[in-house]
């Protein structure tokens, strides 16, 4: 197990670098860069200007090379400078000559959208599941029409449309819960307990947008899979021992039904991180997604490609952690690996 892992590991090293190749060229393609963005908030400023701003920044040399220079910098950990006007470190704080500390905007920002995902994700599972069960175990009858009515309204309404309805109804309308930000005005004031629930009231719409439509296509995946295991021999087998029905139905056929949907929980990752971008920006949450979309709005290339690369190890990763899973799940897969 130890000699798979590491060569899984090993092989995620090329594969993070051409998959930053492939990114760096196609965000290049996009029109315009940091200087027509900056230059823009001046009318008066000049090409000349502007030329320079090019050679401060590399714009001017030829895409490898500014490629070339971006990889160098990766194989340090160090993904740069933003170029915007603060000039934040991309990825981790640094510390200048005074001593003084200026944090990354991703060291700030991920474990913002981390929080959020994994919240989402445990929501997920949690209602998911049993909804799968109930729906596969009630197959044709009215639990099972109502939950797969639930599941296409979930697959039907678009996130941002429901996100912007229930900042009104329980925001503006009602005032039971905040609309934007992860923190109340006086939150430095309240004691621990105060802080958490003030937290959780903040998250409570963003992590219910984010895992909405995760909801409906998981639930769907488990009924699906559920209904195919119980169909096989082995259940019956199982069911003429004597086994008792939760038995039967959770030891035995979840666990199997299971074994699809760790695969796609895995890949679930990366999208679970780039539908933030909707619910941080319409609920004003300085996480990943926030970060990504004003960078693709100032062409700002180092915060774009480190987050690009961010998110890329975080789904290699997810799929290794779901090949484990496997692993751990079907004892066949578990020899597999293991020889």
């Amino acid at each position: 197990m130890i000699r798979y892992l590491l060569k899984r590991l090993f092989w995620m090293i090329p594969m993070l670098i051409g998959i930053s190749l492939i990114s760096f060229f196609i965000m290049h393609l996009a029109p315009g860069d940091i200087t027509t963005t900056e230059a823009g908030f001046n009318p008066k400023a000049s090409e000349e200007s502007r030329q320079k701003l090019r050679e401060l920044y590399h714009l001017d040399e030829p895409v490898i090379v500014q490629y070339g220079l971006w990889l160098e910098r990766m194989g340090k950990l160090d993904f740069g400078a933003s170029f915007a006007s603060h000039q934040r470190p991309v990825f981790w704080e640094t510390k200048d000559d005074q001593g003084n500390v200026t944090k990354g905007l991703i060291q700030e920002a991920l474990p913002i959208t981390l929080l959020i995902n994994v919240l989402s994700l445990g929501l997920i599972i949690a209602i998911a599941l049993p909804l799968g069960v109930v729906s596969s175990l009630t197959q044709n009858q009215l639990p099972d029409r109502a939950i797969t009515l639930f599941v296409f309204i979930g697959f039907a309404i678009p996130g941002f449309w429901l996100a912007l309805l229930l900042m009104y109804w329980t925001g503006v309308v009602h005032d039971w819960l905040p609309i934007s930000g992860l923190h109340s005005l006086h939150y430095d004031q309240l004691g621990f307990f105060g802080k958490i629930g003030d937290s959780l009231k903040h998250l409570a719409l963003p992590v219910f947008i984010s895992g909405l439509s995760g909801l409906a296509g998981i639930s769907l995946f488990v009924r699906n899979g559920m209904l195919e295991v119980l169909h096989q021999d082995y259940i019956t087998t199982a069911r003429a021992k004597g086994l008792g029905e939760n038995t039967v139905v959770y030891r035995h056929a979840l666990r199997n039904a299971l074994l699809p949907l760790i695969t796609l929980l895995g890949l679930a990752i990366p999208g679970l991180i780039g539908g933030s971008v909707i619910a941080e920006s319409i609920f004003a949450i300085p996480g990943m997604g926030k970060l990504f979309y004003d960078a693709v709005l100032m062409r700002d290339f180092p915060v774009i490609m480190g987050i690009l690369t961010i998110g890329s190890a975080l789904t290699l990763l997810g799929n290794l952690l779901a090949d484990l899973a496997y692993a751990w799940a079907d004892p066949r897969v578990r020899r597999g690996v293991m020889s």
